[in-house]
């Protein structure tokens, strides 16, 4: 019996140490969570997710903080965090830019950080969980416009300005309605996220919105605030639609069951997701870094089977919370055994006893971790077949890209029969060198489009997976200079200093080698157009601290970035405001060439500092697959098609001169910051007139005011400013105000033409133009002055006359002084010769046979045809003969009518009424 009794003991003590290893044994982790405010129902769903999935791995400790929407609290806490030993961080952002900063500081301590919801500004994160706000969006809008079949009025309630699920949701959302053209905007207010917020805003606009025919907020909560202010008046019957469809009692879901909301798009929190991509970074397993969350509209059709599903689920999730309770009662009984089979061990009686009870506890709980588990798996199934209803969206999605893919290929048969007729008529040798000029643009400008149709072609294939990575050992030196030979020309040209320093022992890395050159040349084009003559752009490639990432880094000293263009810098067809000549493709294109290479690219910049873009190239080959691998004993690989490296054309950094026609010709302003535009205009204005060229807006007006030209040519979309705000200037300064202006622009838009006529532009063509059509036009605006003359002969007559002879620019200078001076004190009634005579700083004399030489008129004739002159857009504005005669220095009403009517050949009164009868 002792034996036995031995036996059982050493049994039951290997059994506890066995127990004892197996739990040291069990790795312990810290995840903390930083919520940005933890008091809507939306992120109670997120935490209560995060706690359930959490619920089926005991060795992780988890914290949670809650920033209630403060961001230097958010960060303090964070700091905090850090201090306690956190092994891995989930954060969603209360905002991107001021919460970038701490969460670089923690990647940097090589803690891994799981940002879910809310993108921080850097990207310096190891993966991100949450919801497509511009897929979300752009749903919102094709529903909207299969609801209107098309047509209609909407409302909308908007964010917290400035949040990027408040700006993408938006974005998305006026992308569709934007290209349906028959859904108008009809309202827009501010709800800030709060239902509270949303109903005072919507009862201030309760007129506007009752006039909606659908109102869309970009949550539930001010969708419920909005359906407040119209439940208080009545209107029950106005479609609401929200954004969440959160299960439960008051939420969105319940809400559309009931038809207190139309519709509500389902905004998936995440939470079980986050928790999942988290343990697998700690357990070094695979994981995605970017994890986006699938989406549907819920509306009257298939919210009661989401609400059944819903129902269903949380009573299962209650079924396991109490099972999980049970389970912890006995763990807590397990352990009670334990210390009590520990205390007892000398019994052998009790040591088999409680030994048993313990093989049942332990067994029990196996069989109910499984059937959870199980559990678990029956509701992601359940998740995953509302996900897979939202496959026809996808599918039309699809067919829109492959429509776009079409049209691109179909761009490229006219541009080869542009292109081959070039070609051969380049081999001409009676060709003029004027025809020769015109061909080689013509060719060059083809090229361009060739060059953005290519690489809209390849940024589809490569979303696709149609185009494959050919990489191969590359000498990465040798590569880089043989790029930058390439710009040497153009480095010359514009006295820029193009250095390359390497500053790594690495001298190969595996590359394909074509797309890699598409990508260096395009930043490389970039930096040459935004840095200034003189400036210096410089190529550093070295390694980072573990070695198994190379470093690529364009810098410049140019203009920067705006932050505001940070953002989506990278975005397809973004276009920021100093890019308003591009194709908006450069950049994504050169973001999708490097993820193919497993790597990143990043850019970071200061406004008229300089700029930094750098590529993150893993070394070696291992990340590759085979399939990524050349076989490099097969030669040169074939790629896609063979294309000129994009490179920018000497042409668009030559600079212009003034064109110098004859005195006697009239001075065109051009103002335009394309290079081949002006060169164009140039050559075919400057064997009638003297043509200035500006290229930005500030240019401009200084050359207004040093030539006086007697035509503005301006495209609409300059660097600096806006053609719009030109023509606004150049119209309400007097000393200017009669020179003609003409916009040239490829805005093709109803909205633009009204805002150029309304802003007084005297003429609007768009481009392309035809060029006797512009000819015809120039003409029109030069010779209207002259032909004006034959309504007001005695006073206008002989002032236009004076345009017919050669002027200095002294005299237009002087006539643009003497201009500004009357416009200024023309109010006054005692306003006399001395009076402008001393204000020029020239003596009576002298100004009577300076006026008399350049308009062939006296000084008080020219006063009285300003005067009057002044008089009739007042008389248009609406204001009473009086107040016209006041204002323009008239003694008397009666005087004041008399001289009009001396002029004009009729009275204030009756101009008035014929011209408003027009």
């Amino acid at each position: 019996m002792s034996k036995i009794y031995s036996v059982c003991t050493a049994l039951i003590f290997l059994l506890f140490q066995a127990c004892g290893s197996h739990e040291t044994t069990s790795q312990k982790f810290i995840i903390a969570f930083s919520q940005c405010t933890g008091n809507d129902a939306w992120r109670e769903t997120m935490l209560d997710e995060m706690k359930r999935e959490l619920s089926f791995s005991p060795n992780i400790e988890f914290i949670y903080r809650d920033a209630q929407g403060d961001n230097e609290k958010q960060t303090q806490q964070i700091k905090e965090l850090l201090d306690h030993g956190i092994d891995l961080l989930i954060v969603s952002p209360n905002e991107a830019e001021p919460l970038t900063h701490i969460v670089d500081s923690v990647f940097q301590k090589n803690i891994p950080v799981v940002v879910t919801d809310r993108k921080t500004s850097s990207g310096l994160y190891n993966a991100y969980v949450g919801a497509d706000n511009h897929a979300i969006g752009k749903l919102a809008g094709q529903f909207i416009l299969h609801t209107l079949d098309g047509e209609g009025s909407i409302g909308i309630v908007t964010g917290l300005k400035g949040t990027s699920a408040s700006i993408e949701r938006k974005k998305g959302l006026m992308e569709v309605l934007d290209s349906a053209k028959t859904v108008r905007i009809g309202l827009e207010i501010h709800g800030n996220w709060e239902r509270q917020t949303s109903y005072k805003l919507a009862k201030g606009e309760i007129d506007r919105i009752k006039r909606q025919d659908i109102i869309i907020a970009f949550n539930d909560q001010m969708a419920f605030g909005v359906k407040d202010a119209l439940q208080e008046i009545g209107e029950n019957k106005k479609r609401v639609i929200g954004i969440d469809a959160l299960p439960g009692e008051g939420n969105g879901l319940e809400a559309i069951v009931h038809g207190n909301l139309f519709a509500s798009l389902l905004y998936p929190t995440g939470g079980t997701e986050a928790i999942r991509t988290a343990m697998a970074i700690l357990q070094l397993k695979p994981y995605k870094r970017d994890n986006l969350l699938g989406t549907l509209v819920i509306d009257q059709d298939n919210a009661g089977l989401m609400l059944l599903q819903s129902n269903k689920i949380q009573q299962q999730q209650h079924d396991i919370d109490k099972r999980q309770e049970l389970i912890n009662t006995q763990n807590k009984i397990y352990k009670g055994q334990k210390t009590t089979l520990n205390i007892l061990v000398t019994s052998l009686v009790l040591a088999v006893v409680f030994g048993g009870i313990s093989i049942i506890v332990i067994r029990s709980n196996w069989k109910k971790n499984k059937h959870l588990k199980k559990q678990n798996e029956e509701i992601l199934s359940q998740q995953q077949q509302i996900v897979e209803m939202n496959q026809q969206i996808r599918d039309a999605s699809e067919a829109q890209s492959k429509f776009f893919t079409n049209v691109s290929h179909e761009f490229k048969t006219p541009l080869t029969l542009i292109l081959a007729p070039m070609e051969e008529l380049e081999k001409e040798k009676n060709l003029s060198g004027e025809g020769k000029e015109q061909i080689t643009r013509i060719k060059r400008n083809a090229k361009k489009l060739q060059h953005l149709i290519t690489d809209l072609i390849d940024i589809h294939r490569m979303d696709k997976a149609k185009i494959k990575l050919q990489a191969a050992p590359l000498q990465i030196d040798i590569f880089i200079q043989q790029i930058l030979g390439n710009f040497k020309p153009l480095s010359q040209k514009k006295r820029v200093s193009l250095s390359y320093v390497s500053k790594t022992p690495l001298k190969e890395i595996w590359i394909d080698e074509y797309l890699m050159e598409q990508a260096l040349s395009n930043l490389l084009s970039n930096a040459f157009k935004f840095t200034p003559n003189g400036g210096k752009i410089e190529v550093v490639i070295e390694e980072n601290t573990f070695g198994d990432y190379v470093l690529l880094r364009i810098l410049d000293n140019g203009s920067g970035i705006s932050i505001v263009d940070m953002d989506h810098i990278f975005d397809s067809f973004y276009q920021g405001e100093q890019h308003l000549n591009g194709s908006g493709i450069g950049l994504a294109y050169v973001k999708e060439i490097v993820e193919l290479h497993h790597g990143q690219v990043t850019v970071s910049s200061k406004k008229d500092v300089g700029t930094s873009f750098t590529l993150r190239l893993p070394t070696g080959h291992l990340h590759l697959t085979d399939e990524e691998k050349r076989n490099t004993s097969g030669g040169t690989p074939v790629h896609y098609k063979d294309r000129d490296t994009d490179i920018l054309s000497l042409e668009d950094f030559e600079e212009d001169e003034v064109s110098f026609h004859s005195s006697r010709s009239a001075t065109i302003l051009i103002v335009d910051d394309h290079q081949g535009i002006r060169s164009f205009l140039k050559d075919i204005l400057s064997k009638e007139y003297n043509i200035v060229f500006a290229k930005n807006y500030k240019e401009a007006f200084s050359k207004v005011e040093k030539n006086y030209p007697d035509l503005i040519i301006s495209d609409i979309m300059l660097p600096d400013g806006n053609g719009m705000e030109l023509l606004k200037t150049i119209k309400n300064t007097p000393q200017f105000h009669q020179v003609p202006v003409m916009l040239l622009s490829a805005l093709d838009t109803d909205e633009s033409k009204i805002e150029g006529m309304r802003l007084l532009a005297d003429a609007y063509l768009t481009k392309p133009f035809h060029v006797d059509h512009l000819k015809a036009v120039i003409n029109n605006l030069l010779t209207s002055r002259k032909q004006f003359k034959n309504h007001y002969p005695r006073v206008l007559g002989d002032i236009e006359n004076s345009e017919d002879k050669p002027q200095t620019t002294q005299d237009k200078r002087f006539i643009q002084n003497l201009s500004m001076i009357v416009e200024e004190r023309m109010n006054e009634k005692t306003l006399s010769v001395e009076d402008i005579a001393n204000a020029l700083g020239i003596s009576r004399v002298q100004l009577y046979r300076k006026t008399k030489s350049l308009l062939n008129s006296s000084v008080n004739d020219y006063l009285l045809q300003q005067r009057l002159t002044k008089a009739k857009h007042l008389l248009l504005e609406g204001l009473h003969v009086n107040e016209v005669a006041d204002k323009v220095g008239f003694s008397s009403s009666a005087y004041f009518t008399a001289s009009f009517k001396k002029v004009f050949g009729t009275t204030p009164t009756a101009f008035r009424k014929e011209i408003l009868k027009r």
